[in-house]
């Protein structure tokens, strides 16, 4: 097997990983992610484009290749959004799913329509236990949650004065890496896309000394209204089409954090046979820890395409997560194994 696209260390990943984490990109508000994306691709002489959208596609091309398989994985995350103002209070909706356990006592940042930023945190309404004796039975109701934000408003400039419904707001992801661990908000799915950024550069590296032979053209598509159930809006010239998404940890499921998951069927139905079949085969080929599971409240990129009736093979494959959509936590060596299993399809679907 190619030794240049081998990981040289843990922290190839992990910092990779890290800095998308840190780069806020709620669905609906991700261009700071998207220029980032751009920025790495200039840096690294990467072609890259961006959709009218704002997805981001990085492309391995070569004009004796055939068609194309594309991977995707998505940078758009779960958030919050301004619904109201009411004197110091801000009240607030969320963006996807993110379950109110998850995010009650968090700290957050709002930002303003005019570019500034204010910090907060997330409280149920009349927080202080020593005069609300009713805190500990408030229901897990967003509208019973608001923001306390950690600025000194006046009359003269009231909170509803900066702050605008429809202004977004930012969770901290509480990034920390420990024991092998990757715990963190978000890794749903920035861990994917995290690794395509390691992939993508030691691809161009190989391109540039003249060891990357292509016999099919390489996409890298990063989309950002997948919590959103959108989907990818535009796709290239591809016949397969491999989503990158986190796996499933949780009763009744194979998967754990350690492994690679494979997702035969969702809840939009099965992806395609072969191609699942060809990633279990290099799994065992590879030796690679993996784990197989049907996903039944899960939905990809992957499903969209497929409702959008694109003429297309699909499969699913990502590192094991734990508590998805809340504190999320990964193992290196899940990770691992995901990005061998992206490097094994790219190598025999795509290298000479």
């Amino acid at each position: 097997m190619e030794k240049y696209l081998d990981i040289i260390s843990d922290d190839e990943l992990v910092s990779s990983i890290k800095t998308l984490i840190s780069t806020p990109s709620p669905t609906g508000y991700t261009k700071e992610a998207e220029a980032f994306l751009l920025e790495y691709a200039k840096k690294y002489s990467i072609d890259a484009r961006k959709t009218e959208k704002g997805a981001v596609i990085y492309n391995f091309g070569s004009d004796n290749a055939k068609k194309g398989s594309c991977f995707a994985a998505h940078i758009d995350t779960l958030g919050l959004m301004v619904r109201s103002v009411n004197g110091n209070s801000v009240k607030f909706v969320p963006i996807n799913g993110i379950p109110p356990i998850y995010a009650v006592g968090d700290y957050c940042t709002i930002m303003a329509y005019d570019g500034n930023r204010y910090r907060g945190t997330i409280l149920p309404d009349n927080p202080s236990v020593h005069v609300n004796k009713d805190i500990r039975d408030v229901p897990l109701k967003y509208d019973k949650f608001h923001i306390r934000v950690d600025y000194r408003f006046s009359e003269d400039e009231p909170a509803k004065k900066k702050i605008f419904p429809g202004d977004f707001i930012f969770l901290d992801p509480k990034f920390d890496f420990i024991e092998g661990f990757v715990k963190t908000r978000f890794l749903d799915d920035k861990a994917s896309a995290g690794l395509f950024l390691v992939i993508a550069k030691k691809l161009k590296e190989a391109e540039k000394k003249g060891q990357l032979k292509l016999k099919k053209n390489i996409y890298f598509y990063f989309n950002i209204t997948e919590e959103t159930g959108q989907g990818i809006s535009s796709l290239p010239d591809v016949d397969n089409l491999y989503i990158v998404d986190m796996g499933v940890v949780g009763d009744e499921i194979n998967g754990d954090e350690f492994s690679v998951s494979l997702c035969p069927m969702d809840s939009s139905g099965p992806y395609n046979y072969d191609l699942t079949r060809e990633l279990e085969t290099l799994c065992i080929e590879n030796k690679l820890d993996y784990k197989k599971d049907i996903f039944p409240y899960y939905g990809s990129d992957g499903s969209a395409a497929l409702r959008a009736c694109k003429d297309i093979k699909v499969a699913l494959f990502g590192v094991g997560v734990n508590a998805s959509h809340g504190y999320e936590r990964a193992h290196i060596d899940g990770l691992k194994n995901t990005y061998n299993l992206l490097k094994s399809v790219i190598l025999k679907e795509c290298i000479e």
